[in-house]
Parts: C-alpha cells; structure tokens; sequence
C-alpha cells in the first residue's frame, strides 16, 4: 500500500473543501439563499467573478505581505482574524475559504458599509480593485443578462 505524503494529503483536503461557483448558479444562491437586491447581486457577482473566479477557496499573498481571501477576496490586514490585530469581521480568515458563502458575504457586507462610513453613500464596492477595474461605469444589468429572466427580477431556473 502506497502513502501519501502528509502534505499532499492536507493539500488534497483543502482542495476538497474548495466550491467554483458557475456566473449564474452564484447569483440564483444571492437571491434564494440570502435574499439580495438584484442591483447587490449584480456587484457581488462581478466582483466575485473577478476578485476570484468565484472560487471559494481562493487567497492571494499581497506584495505588503497580507493576504485576501475567498470568493471575495477579503484582506487580513484589517477585515479578519491576522497577525496585524485587527479583525473588523469578528471571524477567523479561514472562514472566508469554506464553500458555505455565509460568513464571506457578512463580512464583505461589513466592508462595504464601513467604507461607505469613510467614503461616502454609494462607494462601499470601492473598497475592490476588481470593482474598480472591471466593474464600475460598466453596464451590469448586460453582464448579467444571460442570468437574469426577461421581464422579471428573479433568474432563470435551472
């Protein structure tokens, strides 16, 4: 019988644990599951799309030496659990890698309302470079047109 090394094994489980969401199929879970405005679920799918490919288990090391994590890319620095003492979150970085978004959303809820504190009414997506870069000035109800059912707010069925 052949053994895996432990590295790779934790590695494999960590992967497993790890949910890509399809466009459509996270913005159907924003509405269902969380009840989110359609002009909410527009900007975090767009965000998510772009900060990490919708990937639950996404992290990115930062040239500051912080790191983002999840869906939607939160940073250690300030948001959560980190070597920099401060969590604004309240929560562990690791929850924001689980396939179960929960967590994730309330955090970045939190990021954007607490940038709206310091930027203004309307700015709280600023606070992502994707939003930034890929989002903002862009015509959001096409993005999300193959998603949304003519007519009618809610997504098409799948």
């Amino acid at each position: 019988m052949r053994v895996l090394p432990l590295a790779l094994l934790v590695g494999l489980l960590a992967v497993s644990d790890a949910k890509v969401f399809g466009k459509c199929e996270f913005a159907r879970l924003l509405e269902t599951r969380y009840n989110l405005s359609r002009n909410d679920i527009k900007n975090w799918v767009c965000i998510a799309e772009f900060e990490s490919s919708f990937n639950t288990a996404a992290t990115n090391r930062n040239r500051n030496r912080s790191t983002d994590y999840g869906i939607f890319q939160i940073n250690n620095k300030y948001w959560c659990g980190s070597d920099y003492g401060k969590n604004v979150c309240g929560i562990p970085c690791s929850d924001l890698t689980s396939d179960d978004i929960t967590a994730a959303l309330r955090c970045a809820e939190t990021v954007r309302r607490e940038t709206e504190r310091y930027r203004g009414r309307g700015e709280g997506y600023t606070a992502w470079v994707a939003y930034n870069s890929k989002c903002n000035k862009r015509d959001l109800d096409q993005y999300m047109a193959e998603c949304w059912s003519r007519g009618s707010n809610s997504i098409f069925p799948f």
